[in-house]
């Protein structure tokens, strides 16, 4: 059976993005999926970002709660708002060497399970050592910029459909269907099914 694309933008910033993948991760117990994570830097300067205990973050952080509950997922509200852009920079470099999965899962875990600072490299770099990646070709990465350009493709692309907001799910290999947001579990599977209806698995 041809498995179906999921493409999914996130960032490790967003506790909606944390929920979306665990949502994923059981989804894929049920369904042949070939599922690619795009990065999507939302805040990239400090200045950009709410402070931890603002009214917003508050009031965002009751809908990520009611949204766990709902859909059974442990997560913990950081001391902190991380800047993303080398943890993103740091996947983008573990998919190279073909160990993507891990390092995914590891820095949002690191964030919102640990309670870590995925904005500190040494948090980055014990996770790539951990994964037994060599931490000086990773530094070297982040002084050249290397993935840069990946990451402001990624975000111009989601721009260009008229999307600002993550996690977006694009579904489908003969047509994609958006969709935008964390939703429950059988919505979502709802989805998928009519893709693989599309390709007539």
């Amino acid at each position: 059976m041809q498995p179906i694309n999921i493409v999914i933008f996130s960032d490790y910033l967003c506790p909606f993005c944390f929920l979306a993948k665990e949502i994923v991760k059981r989804i894929k117990m049920n369904y042949n999926l070939d599922v690619m994570w795009r990065p999507f830097d939302l805040h990239p300067i400090r200045d950009m970002m709410p402070p931890i205990d603002s009214p917003y973050i508050r009031q965002a952080w009751q809908s990520v709660q009611r949204l766990a509950k709902e859909n059974n997922i442990e997560i913990k509200l950081p001391n902190y708002i991380s800047l993303t852009r080398k943890a993103l920079e740091t996947a983008e470099f573990a998919r190279e060497k073909g160990v993507f999965d891990e390092c995914h899962e590891r820095i949002f875990n690191a964030y919102f399970l640990e309670g870590k600072d995925i904005e500190n490299e040494n948090i980055l770099i014990e996770i790539l050592s951990d994964l037994g990646l060599d931490s000086e070709e990773l530094k070297q990465k982040w002084k050249d910029q290397t993935y840069f350009k990946v990451i402001k493709d990624s975000i111009r692309e989601l721009h260009s459909a008229g999307i600002t907001g993550v996690p977006t799910f694009f579904i489908g290999n003969e047509k994609q269907r958006i969709v935008v947001g964390v939703h429950p579990q059988a919505d979502i599977e709802k989805v998928i099914q009519k893709a693989q209806d599309d390709l007539g698995n």
